[in-house]
This record gives structure tokens, sequence and C-alpha cells, in this order.
């Protein structure tokens, strides 16, 4: 009964409404407007006249890649990139801005300047969503490979220096760098000196702290910022914040920085790791083969006894010869070369003493019988005569090898790895 009651309540109320009498109920929006979101994005890059320097975090350890978009006109914008010397004077890109699936998108035809960067690094994106606009700095990610591109506003200072191709004279500056003759270079700032370690092809710098005892490396990413470098994350080390490496100046002891930094170009390493020498030695439980290419080198200058133009040449081979069958402490050195898998002889051994700072010093006791090619002769005279410099070597672990360098004054090296 109650049922039927309420269903006549309802059925009188629906019939009392006249027509023409409902009205429209406003609802607030749940979904953002995309075309507002479009003019905003537009309008947040035009707000800027000297344009928007990019960072892009790409591939699998978020490499990162510096750059200038300028967006000047609708569809062509100002570009440089530091990805490599492809990109990194002042130039053109096309670009387009639009709505994709209901999301305000940035993207970069394929054969558009940005698009042939996107192409060499391989998982940067030429598609972008707009994640966030704030008042200096959007957010953009990747379609495909999920890069994530950073936007924030250039000053006019910058924009000048970029214009003036800043990224490349800081690509030469770290070049001449990287290059200068001697092995070891010391990282000064705030008062304190950290060793350091320059790699220009993978773009990183190792800081080289603790003791000899107990050597502590810090290997950081960098990348050019038009004024300089920035390291991908900032690190601490005994108390240094290290971050930004900016107005750089070159000289012959090495480079000069804002901020009272300078890398030093050294003849001895500020912080010697013991652990290297004891394991290029071994012991009489471990049979050792160390080999290399092209033997002792100096900056610029491969292979200076000529060992690499030696018609068939395969290797040169360092090995620490112990009595396996007595116990008994290594007894010599052996050195020789490979043509082709043939020994051509003059051989040679060496005895070797490595003191309490750990350099290991050879002196030569035998040579087999000379061989019958005097080149030959000649480059392994030469080796020997490196080998047995009166001071001795360091030895510096150097990926999956060793480097061997001459303690005199670090002007000659050779690097070793274990024999295939």
């Amino acid at each position: 009964m109650k049922k039927y009651i309420i269903f006549f309540i309802l059925l009188s109320l629906i019939y009392s409404c006249k027509k023409g009498q409902l009205q429209p109920i406003e609802v607030d929006k749940v979904w953002p407007d995309p075309v507002e979101n479009l003019k905003l994005f537009k309008d947040a890059l035009a707000s800027n006249k000297t344009g928007w320097e990019y960072t892009i975090a790409y591939g699998k350890n978020k490499t990162i890649t510096y750059g200038y978009l300028g967006f000047n006109s609708e569809n062509s914008s100002d570009f440089i990139g530091d990805f490599s010397k492809n990109f990194s004077k002042f130039d053109k890109t096309n670009y387009n801005i639009s709505i994709v699936q209901s999301n305000v998108s940035l993207s970069f035809p394929e054969r558009s300047k940005f698009g042939n960067l996107a192409a060499d690094a391989k998982f940067i994106d030429t598609v972008y969503t707009v994640k966030k606009v704030d008042a200096d700095t959007i957010f953009l990610e990747g379609e495909i490979h999920s890069s994530l591109m950073k936007l924030t506003k250039c000053s006019a200072e910058k924009l000048a220096l970029l214009k003036n191709n800043s990224i490349e004279l800081d690509f030469d500056k770290i070049k001449q760098l990287a290059n200068m003759p001697r092995y070891f270079y010391h990282y000064h700032q705030g008062g304190k000196t950290l060793g350091l370690e320059i790699d220009t092809l993978k773009r990183s710098l190792s800081f080289i702290s603790g003791s000899n005892e107990n050597a502590i490396k810090n290997t950081i990413s960098y990348y050019y910022n038009g004024n300089g470098l920035t390291l991908e994350k900032p690190i601490t080390i005994e108390g240094i914040k290290i971050q930004h490496i900016e107005n750089l100046e070159l000289d012959n002891s090495g480079l000069k920085a804002k901020g009272d930094i300078k890398i030093t170009n050294e003849k001895a390493p500020k912080i010697y790791d013991l652990k290297p020498v004891r394991e290029l030695e071994g012991d009489e439980n471990t049979r050792l083969w160390w080999e290399s290419y092209e033997v002792f080198s100096q900056r610029g200058k491969p292979d200076i006894a000529g060992f690499t133009k030696l018609p068939e040449y395969s290797n040169f081979s360092l090995a620490p010869y112990y009595d396996y069958y007595e116990p008994a402490k290594r007894y010599f050195w052996y050195t020789g070369i490979s043509l082709t898998g043939i020994n051509p002889g003059s051989n040679h051994a060496y005895l070797s003493n490595t003191s309490k700072e750990g350099i290991i010093k050879f002196l030569i006791i035998l040579e087999t019988e000379e061989s019958e090619n005097p080149e030959v002769i000649k480059t392994m005279n030469i080796a020997e005569s490196y080998f047995t410099n009166p001071i001795g070597f360091y030895v510096i672990k150097t990926g999956v090898g060793y480097t061997l360098v001459d303690a005199r004054d670090a002007l000659t090296w050779a690097y070793f790895q274990a024999a295939p």
C-alpha cells in the first residue's frame, strides 16, 4: 500500500510541472578544456621574448642533454644543442604545437634539426605532451620513449652566449684540458683538492677522495649548459658541493672557473689507490698474462715505439712468472710480442720491486736471442728504455685493465688488460 501512495505522489508532481518550466542545472567542468590549455601553453612560450633553455632526460639512465629553443615564429625556432658538434652551432628547427587526443602537444618533424638530434640520440622523442606549466618552467613528457623535457626561461645574457656558440667553445676547452700532456688531474675548490679523471667520450668526471689505502671514486656525468658544465646530479665530497663549473678559462696549467674552481694537470696523483699494483702483480696462485696493443704512448702520440707499424703485429705481452712448483715468490716478468701468433724473438725478462708507496720499478735481467727482424729489435729496445726508467710506475685501474704511468713526470703511459 505504501508503494502505491509514493507512486501517486510522484505522478502528481510530474503533471503539476508546466511545459517550459524545466531549468538547466550548471555542472562544474570535470575535464580541462584542451583549447584553453593550448592557449595557456602558447601564451607561456610567448611570455619570454628571449626564448627557452631545455634539458631532456632520456634513456635507461636518464642521461641529460641541454639546448635552446626560441619559438620565434609559429612553426620555426632558433635551436642549439649540446648533444654533439652536429648541433652545437646556432641554427633553426621546425616545430608544431597542436592538440592530440585532447592533450596539448609539442612536436618536431622527423627531418627537422631537432628530429635529427632525436634520431642520433635514439631515445629522445619528437612528440611531447605538455604536463605542467609554471611561471618560469614548463614540463613535458615524450610519447614514445618517455623522455622528459623541461623548458626554463632563458635570460638575455645566456642567449647572447648561445648565439656566440658558447657550447662549441666549451667543447673545445674541455677537449684541450683533457689533451694536456700529463696523465693526472687535480680538482681544487674551497681550499681543498681532489683527484680527478676526465672522460670526454662518456662525458663524465670522476672525483677521487679518501686515502691511498681507501680511495673513493665518485663518477658523475655532465652536460654543457651554455656557460660551462653542469653535473647531472650535484655531489658533496669532503664538505665541497660540486654542481656547476662555469665561466671556463684555459691556460697552460689547466682550467679556471667561477667560484675559485681550478683543474690542474699534474705529474702525480692526488690520491693513489694502492690496490691496482697488487692486482697487476698477482701471486703464486694466479697465472696472469697482460696484453697491450699500443704499449707506451703520450698524449696525442700513441705507440711511440712503433709496434703497430710492424707487419702482422698482434700484441705486446707482459706476464709475471712465478715458480709454480716451488713455494717461491715471482722471480721475473716476461715481455714479448706476437706477429700473427708467432714469437719473433728479442723477448725481455725483468725483475721488479714495489715500494711501500705503491710504485713498481723494473730492472732488465735477460734478453733472449735477438730477432731476425731489425724493426722488432728497435721497438723492443725503445720499450725497454721506458720500462727501466729509474723511478718506476704508478699503476692505475682503468676500465677492465691497468695503466702504467711513468712516475718521473706522468708524460708516458701504457695500458694493459688481461689476455682473452
